[in-house]
């Protein structure tokens, strides 16, 4: 990597930029609520509402409004270029890297050329039901060695020891897996009973009684921890935000979990979806850029990604279509998640002591 050009502190940030980069976050948040009220009120539609891909003028014209409510946090939120972390080249996060980017290949590919083997691979107890459990067994592995070798940190992060945070990210990883599996339903195969009468799969779970609201908040969880928050983290900050400094994930996982934005069919019609995709393009596309003097491997994997993103997601609104249910690309993203906290935990780990296969 090139080293960043030294800085003074007068041509970082300054407290003059501030009021500009809010207004920008500002107007994007006042838009989307005018484009979601409009919705709600002339066409009755619920925020989460999932249905297919809409064509009316309407249809059209939100994707151009959530494309600019994206281009402006982007830009109010991307830290200053004398203030930008670098992007560090480890060769087992850029494996990770190319490992997302052919499971947007192959499902692309699959929604156009195998829609049924599509279907049947993603249906419940399907080989990626199995897979995203299993994933989660290797997330919560690696979460755990990494928090085994961080028990002797005395720092503390907003005033909880560094141990308790990575016990909190462990049973965070722990409860959402047992909520997957519907906490064992799926392996053995009992009646889920009256007390979950409600429940829209008739299973043992609490996120099947709200589904579209735990995914939106599960969905947006893994753009802002995984995508955002890294790719917009400063090379330098002060204060509190230096105790989470440790936690926050490299650049180089932001760009492997940019498919986590993509993969839309039946959400395509979501507000928030289209943002976190539209944001999710800008961002690949500023990292390919910083990818672009790079040796082969990180600069291919760049503009792989920045290509693949846009490519794939009109694959998926102009032949979504073709698919049996419409429900497949979220069994998808659904195995991309865990993908992306395990790297994220084995990194966590080799961060904390030698070097590893991820910092390699």
């Amino acid at each position: 990597m090139s080293e960043l050009a030294p800085i003074n502190s007068h041509q970082a940030q300054t407290p003059s930029s501030l009021p500009a980069r809010f207004g920008m976050i500002g107007t994007a948040i006042v838009a989307l609520l005018c484009l979601v009220t409009y919705d709600a009120v002339v066409h009755d539609r619920d925020l989460l509402e999932k249905d297919r891909v809409d064509w009316t003028m309407f249809g059209l014209v939100r994707p151009v409004v959530t494309f600019v409510a994206a281009c402006l946090p982007v830009l109010g939120l991307r830290p200053h270029p004398s203030n930008a972390r670098p992007l560090e080249n480890q060769s087992g996060l850029l494996a990770v890297v190319y490992v997302m980017g052919g499971l947007l290949l192959l499902a692309a590919a699959s929604v156009v050329l195998a829609p049924q083997v599509l279907f049947d691979t993603v249906r419940e107890g399907g080989p990626v039901s199995n897979l995203t459990e299993l994933v989660f067994l290797i997330a919560l592995a690696g979460l755990g060695a990494a928090g085994w070798r961080a028990r002797r940190e005395r720092a503390r992060v907003f005033g909880l020891p560094v141990p308790v945070i990575f016990a909190g990210m462990f049973v965070v990883t722990f409860l959402i897996l047992m909520e997957e599996m519907s906490w064992g339903q799926h392996w053995i195969g009992w009646s889920a009973g009256p007390m979950f009468e409600g429940n829209a799969q008739d299973e043992t779970n609490l996120h099947n009684f709200a589904t579209y609201k735990f995914e939106a908040a599960y969905y947006s969880a893994a753009f802002l921890f995984f995508v955002a928050l890294p790719a917009f983290w400063p090379a330098r900050v002060g204060g509190w935000w230096k105790q989470v400094e440790s936690f926050v994930p490299p650049k180089l996982l932001a760009l492997a979990s940019l498919p986590l934005t993509g993969f839309l069919y039946e959400e395509w019609n979501v507000v928030p979806y289209q943002v976190w995709f539209f944001m999710g393009l800008l961002i690949a596309i500023l990292l390919a850029a910083e990818l672009r003097h790079e040796r082969p491997a990180p600069r291919v994997a760049g503009l792989m990604m920045a290509i693949l993103l846009p490519v794939s997601q009109l694959v998926f609104v102009f032949g979504g279509h073709r698919m049996l249910d419409g429900y497949e690309l979220s069994e998808i993203r659904e195995l991309l998640i865990p993908g992306i906290i395990a790297a994220y935990g084995w990194w966590l780990f080799t961060s904390r002591g030698d070097a590893g296969w991820l910092a390699r």
